[in-house]
């Protein structure tokens, strides 16, 4: 790795290697964090999900007590 780095700084004009390293650097980064990223957002997301599950879930018990008050008045 150091002999191609080498041979990139020798043979590319110095600003342009130094841009080439970086922008590996960058692509080399967000290639380990996508699976990290993916994970995190599937996580959130069935986070929401169990959320919105319970508040439908209370929803529709307020809903069924609100009915049987209804029954029960005379």
């Amino acid at each position: 790795m150091e002999r191609i780095l080498q041979q990139l700084f020798k043979e590319l004009p110095y600003g342009l290697a130094i841009a080439l390293v970086a922008f590996l650097a960058i692509l080399l980064i967000i290639w380990l964090f996508l699976p990290l990223w993916v994970l995190f957002i599937q996580w959130n997301t069935g986070k929401i999900k169990n959320e919105i599950r319970n508040l439908v879930n209370l929803m529709e018990k307020k809903e069924g007590n609100a009915k049987r008050k209804d029954l029960s008045k005379p």
